[in-house]
């Protein structure tokens, strides 16, 4: 493994959780609300533009957004195998 430091920011463009609640990535806020009987709550994505302009000035996007990408990735395999 490397010692390679990192922005505070790395890795956090969206949102950690994608659960009933109010979740805040760097970039990207989710908000789903509990379900109303038999209806499902629609989810509610917001994005903050002047963020994701910062984000793409930084030397380390590529990377950041790339981790990103890979926990989406991985956190979709497991929701539909268990």
């Amino acid at each position: 493994m490397n010692n390679t430091e990192h922005k505070d920011c790395f890795g956090t463009i969206f949102p950690n959780r994608i659960q009933v609640g109010e979740h805040q990535g760097k970039v990207f806020s989710l908000r789903i609300d509990a379900p109303a009987g038999m209806m499902r709550a629609r989810p509610q994505i917001e994005k903050d533009v002047p963020q994701w302009d910062d984000c793409r000035e930084c030397p380390e996007f590529e990377s950041c957004y790339r981790l990103c990408m890979a926990r989406i990735a991985l956190e979709t395999a497991v929701s539909t195998n268990y």
